[in-house]
Order: C-alpha cells, then structure tokens, then sequence
C-alpha cells in the first residue's frame, strides 16, 4: 500500500496526505492501515487472499453503510474490488477485555440498533457450515465438535428462528467504545442470522458470568424468559465451535 495508488480515488484528490501507517492490531481477514488527510482520518482494509469473496464484500458494505446512519459503524466510501479494498471513515475508541454494566448497555443499545436494519437477503445456514467442517476436518477433537454443535441445532428447531441483520463476529476487537457509545467495526461476516448468535457471541468473547448474562439479556428484552436463557446456552456453544473449527480450517 502506498499513498500514489490512493491518490486516484476522487474524494481523496483535494485532500493533503500526512500519513499512512499499518496498524498494530490485525484482524484475521484484512491487513489495516490508517490514513491521516488535512481534512478527515481514515482506515483502507485491504482484503486477504483467501477472503475476497466479492458477493461477501459487497453486503459488507451495504451493511456497513446502512449501520453508519443508525450511529453504529463507520461509513464506507470505497469498495474497490479490483485492488481488493475497502476505504472508510476511522473510528477513535478503545476495546474492552471485560464490560461494566454500562459497556453492556452501550452494545445493547448499538446491537438493537443493527438488529433493526432490513436487509433481503436468506438467513445464513449454520447446518451447512458444519456439514463442510464435517468433510474438511477429520480429526477426532473436530468431529466432536461437529457432532455437538449439531445436537444444539437440533434442540434449536422447537423454537422459532428470530432472524435479524447479525454482526456474526462481535469479538473484542471488532467492538470500540467511544464516549458512552459501543460501535461495531469489521463488517464481513455480516449476514441475517437469529439474534441469539450475536448475543451469544458477546457473552462467549467477554467471558460473561451467568449474572452480566442477564443483565444482557434485561437490557435487550426487558423481560427474561426461560427460552432466552436456553436458546443462549445452545448458541454459546455453536458460536464456540463454529470458531475454533474455522480456525482449524484457516491453519491448514
């Protein structure tokens, strides 16, 4: 990445260059870097080669841009799928390795916010993912997974989907925090999903006990039912899973 190869981009010509740097936190699909202007800051995700699906890339940015007018997302500029990157505004904040009660009312707030935006497309099929781990990973501790996830699925069936517009990878470092305010960062897995696997992701990633899991839960619904609590446990578990296999994959 260099700054000449930048300066084609049209909003970026009237625009005084005064930095590019690569960032010291790397996301698994994407090389970061951070680009100072005399008139704004910016971050240019350039897209690793093994995640420059284009049809991924560009719900990404549909997404990203309709969270950007809820408040909760930077808004995206550029998505140049022949260079394979994206360019959009950079979010000052800082991550969080564990949440207070007010952080998780700030991604409460920020997740019903997300949770809202329509978007028509099919719900993600979580069956199919673990059918293809099922033939990629032959290993013993893989097929258990596999096989436990599944049984969760299965138990899920006797609830209705509830399916919403999902971040689907609410880790730690995709979440900043900025002024009482939660924003979500990183885009590309952004698909429709049950809102119990972002809710169960941010429980699982922060490590939540079982009284900041219903914190979670009261602030999201108000009310507690016994099905949330389930439909969370089962969903910890397939979010779990589904991780560590995709990183088994990623290795090989």
């Amino acid at each position: 990445m260099n700054l000449q190869k930048l300066k084609k981009y049209n909003f970026l010509q009237k625009q005084e260059f005064l930095e590019l740097k690569l960032l010291e936190n790397q996301g698994v699909c994407n090389t970061i870097y951070k680009l100072k202007t005399s008139k704004n800051t910016y971050s240019i995700r350039v897209f690793k080669d093994f995640h420059k699906d284009i049809s991924t890339r560009n719900l990404e940015f549909k997404i990203q841009n309709k969270a950007f007018k809820k408040n909760i997302a930077a808004k995206a500029y550029i998505l140049d799928k022949k260079n394979a990157l994206m360019i959009c505004d950079f979010i000052k904040g800082f991550h969080k390795n564990q949440l207070e009660n007010k952080d998780i009312k700030a991604i409460v707030k920020s997740l019903k916010k997300l949770h809202k935006i329509k978007i028509p497309i099919k719900s993600y099929n979580l069956e199919k993912d673990f059918k293809n781990y099922q033939k990629l990973l032959n290993d013993k501790k893989s097929q258990m997974l596999i096989k436990e996830a599944q049984k969760q699925l299965k138990k899920l069936k006797k609830y209705k989907k509830d399916l919403v517009t999902c971040h689907h990878d609410l880790n730690q470092k995709n979440v900043l925090f900025n002024k009482n305010k939660a924003y979500f960062i990183d885009w590309e897995f952004a698909c429709v999903n049950d809102r119990f696997f972002d809710l169960a992701a941010l429980s699982m990633e922060y490590k939540l006990n079982k009284k900041q899991e219903q914190i979670l839960l009261k602030y999201y619904f108000n009310k507690i039912k016994k099905k949330h609590l389930k439909k969370l446990k089962a969903y910890k578990i397939i979010c779990t899973n589904l991780w560590i296999l995709w990183f088994e994959v990623l290795k090989k």
